[in-house]
């Protein structure tokens, strides 16, 4: 029957058990619109109900902090006394300013490569081998726990809560944090040094446990046993009086025989407790566990079973938890508020036993199980271990599941939705100025929305006060963490990559002293001093002027008028308004939404936008009239222009596009007479090559009468087209020439021979050809001639030097002789009378 009920919506379950409902004085009170999602309305919503805060008004009057290793499960801590807020994200930590959530401290904190590299080579996927803070808690005044997962290695360090870099101890998390980034799991550190954790302890997360290590307190850990922690999601832990508490919610062993169920589950264990004898010695003697009914009552309750968050009210001893649908049904959730008296109720009451695997689980009454917790830290055991007989220590393995469940403060949820799912709360106790306290509920959803609710126990209703979007339009993510701060009243908020600080409240919004009250806001109140809603200053001297009457539900119908929003920063803009030579603005606008005018309110004055800066591109002007044409006959032209001006160009704009000047040819002017056209000289040419390379030369240039040539009886151009001009006049070096041999002349004769002789002559002077010679010395060979044997033998040469034209040797006489038969040897080099070889060349001045 259990199992068929689930398949019902709760509309039918609410319909069904509305008559029992109102039987048993439990009034149901719908949330807003009643049990319809308002998210597909929003748009409508927002518009008709001041109730809904857009992303755009919230994140004006909120913080906001990014980057992009806050993924996962994000640690927040909120550090009241030294106004700082802790953030753990993925290999890193963070310290930020309360007030605006500016960094105070950044601290990287990052696996080793090589530990990196082993959770890789064990077949986990790089992204989750990284250092994700899992555990971040407040130890004292001075100190804060933080524990990493360390690529699948948990390490554990102490640090200075003022100084995160400084790390005072490092230890082993194993047992205290996850190995998996993706695993729920809660710890804490208790004055006395113990830390108390829930977590899986192995590499494969196949052993769950809630165990007790590093303190002075000896190891603990629950049986590794199904009965015990059975497919576990821990929530969160409490240190309470002399427990320590855990939420969690698992499958339900007691359910099993009937097919697979998660029930919600609060365990305590004793602080004092020693751990059993023997075998048990390292196992809990005093854990105990107990359901968490949360059920719409009837003759057929409805459980939301499953735990998503919790919210210790210290002040009230109150447990606030938020329960929801499973994820394969219907989306629904509720809030349900437990008193720790009702836990302890639970707890010292009857236990659960199955006797064997094919037995159910039945109520069992037996005393031999104590269930009271001594302070005495001195003790061996605690007092339930101490009494416990071998054959009693049997039954500590049987018995820890309670018959009882924890009963909700009220009899039924204190809130509950349909199509929502709630993932985190937060409570504060709001004082009124009609003297009581209210409880103020926030609850975030997997969709990026904050609900604000108000309880009024007086008549059993929860109003909804706000619901605040936390994300951008088209950006849905779920809030994966969230913690409120008395000191700055505000919520700190994460999404994926995210910390917001939203404030508690938005009274600015509300501009009269009406709107302002009937808003039921318990945060506002009317200062007629200043004409402005503000928060209500409770316990200040001063508070008595201010207005606020707090009874019941927002009042929607009354009149909002709008009010404009802050303007935006400027920004470029595309094109304004229909013109369309304007491309790109400087814009800001602002909305007219804090709040928007609803119920016949009056809107807002004034212009929406504002826009300078215009980048305007350049249009031409008309074209001017055409000009005069620059001759008066023959050929002609005539020229118009136009301005790039209509308008121009400004802010960066494009300059107009085509020619800015038009020319064209003007028709109708006569032909002109002609002109006689004078010559005129063409420039020189270059000069010609020198006629000698020395002693002289001449050179010479040209000109032409072409430049016009001389038209229509035109004048000639006056001058010489020549120009002459000496060059090369440096003398010209002296050459030399050698005359060949002469032919041989016998010059002694003997009776066994005769004597021969031939000669040749060198030359030399400046010119350029051997046209004149010097004579400096003549060359002679002889030989002696054999008549008989009819050869010749080689004498040294004879060279005779002429020093003297009148001297004249035997030699010289032969070639006086030589000259005369070979007159015409010497006619080249000379055409004087003939006096001798040597007197010629000497008489001549050649050589």
């Amino acid at each position: 029957m259990l199992t068929a009920m689930t398949t019902l919506t709760l509309w039918t379950l609410v319909a069904v058990l509305v008559g029992p409902i109102r039987g048993q004085s439990w009034k149901y009170q719908p949330i807003g619109e009643g049990w319809q999602s308002d998210w597909n309305m929003e748009e409508e919503n927002t518009m008709r109900d001041y109730r809904f805060i857009k992303y755009s008004t919230m994140i004006q009057t909120g913080s906001l902090f990014q980057n992009e290793n806050l993924v996962s499960f994000v640690q927040l801590v909120v550090d009241e006394d030294r106004e700082q807020l802790l953030v753990g994200g993925r290999d890193i930590l963070y310290r930020l300013d309360l007030k605006d959530l500016s960094v105070l401290e950044m601290v990287k904190w990052e696996s080793d490569e090589k530990d990196i590299q082993v959770c890789s080579q064990r077949g986990q996927e790089r992204e989750n081998c990284h250092n994700f803070i899992r555990v971040l808690s407040l130890v004292d005044m001075e100190a804060v726990l933080v524990c990493g997962t360390n690529a699948f290695k948990p390490t554990c360090t102490l640090r200075d809560v003022t100084q995160l870099s400084n790390v005072t101890k490092e230890f082993t998390g194993g047992g205290i944090c996850p190995y998996s980034p993706h695993y729920n799991s809660t710890a804490l550190m208790t004055n006395s040094g113990d830390i108390y954790a829930a977590t899986v302890i192995d590499f494969d997360a196949r052993d769950p446990s809630i165990s007790r290590r590093q303190g002075p307190s000896n190891w603990l850990r629950t049986h590794k046993s199904s009965k015990f922690l059975d497919e576990p999601n821990f929530v969160s832990a409490y240190e309470i009086g002399n427990y320590i508490y855990f939420f969690f919610r698992e499958t339900a062993v007691e359910y099993i025989n009937c097919g697979k169920r998660v029930f919600s589950r609060v365990a305590r264990v004793c602080k004092s407790d020693k751990g059993g004898p023997y075998y048990l010695k390292d196992m809990w003697s005093s854990f105990q566990k107990a359901r968490l009914n949360c059920s719409l009552p009837g003759q057929f309750p409805f459980y939301f079973d499953e735990l998503q968050s919790t919210y210790y009210s210290e002040d009230e001893n109150l447990i606030y938890a938020v329960f929801s649908t499973p994820a394969n049904s219907i989306p629904g959730s509720a809030v349900c508020v437990y008193n720790i008296s009702s836990l302890n109720t639970a707890f010292e009451g009857p236990f659960k036993q199955q006797k064997t695997h094919e037995h159910a689980w039945l109520r069992q009454d037996t005393p031999l199980v104590p269930n009271k917790c001594t302070n005495d830290n001195n003790a061996k055991r605690s007092s339930r271990t101490s009494e416990l007989d071998d054959a009693m220590l049997t039954s500590t393995t049987d018995y820890q599941l309670m018959d009882l469940a924890v009963m909700s403060r009220e009899l039924g949820p204190l809130i509950m939705r349909e199509n929502e799912r709630w993932t985190h709360i937060a409570v504060d106790h709001v004082f009124t100025k009609t003297q009581k306290f209210y409880d103020v509920v926030f609850l975030a959803t997997d969709d990026g929305k904050v609900r604000k609710m108000v309880h009024l126990p007086e008549s059993k209703q929860t109003c909804l006060i706000e619901e605040i979007k936390i994300v951008e339009n088209g950006h849905p993510r779920p809030v994966k963490n969230m913690k409120i701060s008395l000191t700055t009243n505000a919520l700190y908020i994460n999404t994926r990559g995210n910390v917001i600080k939203v404030p508690v409240q938005r009274c600015f919004r509300f501009t009269t002293a009406r709107a302002c009250i009937r808003a039921q806001d318990p945060y506002c109140a009317w200062d007629p001093k200043t004409e402005t809603c503000t928060k209500w200053p409770a316990f200040d001297p001063e508070s008595e002027r201010w207005e606020q009457d707090f009874r019941g539900c927002p009042v929607l119908d009354d009149p909002v008028n709008g009010k404009w929003s802050d303007w935006s920063a400027w920004s470029v803009c595309s094109q304004v308004g229909l013109d369309r030579m304007v491309d790109h603005c400087l814009c800001r606008s602002r909305t007219c939404d804090k709040p928007k005018p609803a119920f016949k309110g009056t809107d807002c004055t004034g212009a929406s936008m504002e826009v300078m800066n215009c980048t305007v591109h350049g249009q031409w002007a008309e074209w001017s009239a055409w000009g005069a044409c620059d001759h008066t006959c023959g050929m002609a032209w005539r020229k118009r222009h136009r301005q790039c001006g209509n308008p121009p160009p400004k802010f960066g704009g494009r300059m107009c596009q085509g020619d800015d000047e038009q020319t064209e040819y003007c028709e109708d002017t006569p032909a002109c007479p002609l002109v006689p056209v004078d010559g005129n000289w063409s420039l020189w040419s270059g000069w010609s090559t020198c006629t000698s390379n020395c002693n002289g030369g001449m050179q010479t240039r040209k000109r032409g009468c072409d430049n016009p040539i001389p038209m229509r009886n035109g004048k000639y151009c006056l001058g010489n087209n020549k120009e002459w001009r000496l060059c090369n006049v440096h003398e010209c070096p002296e050459i030399g020439k050698n005359a060949p041999w002469t032919e041989w002349i016998v010059t002694n004769q003997t009776s066994g021979g005769y004597w021969r002789q031939r000669f040749r002559f060198k030359c030399r002077a400046n010119v350029e050809t051997s046209k004149s010679i010097k004579t400096s010395f003549v060359k002679a060979q002889t030989e002696f001639c054999h008549l008989k044997e009819k050869n010749c033998y080689k004498k040294k040469a004879l060279a005779n030097s002429v020093t003297n034209i009148d001297t004249f040797t035997s030699i010289d006489q032969s070639l006086h002789k030589y000259c005369r038969y070979r007159r015409r040897l010497f006619r080249r080099f000379c055409r004087c009378r003939t006096l001798g070889v040597f007197l010629v060349c000497k008489k001549c001045g050649l050589g």
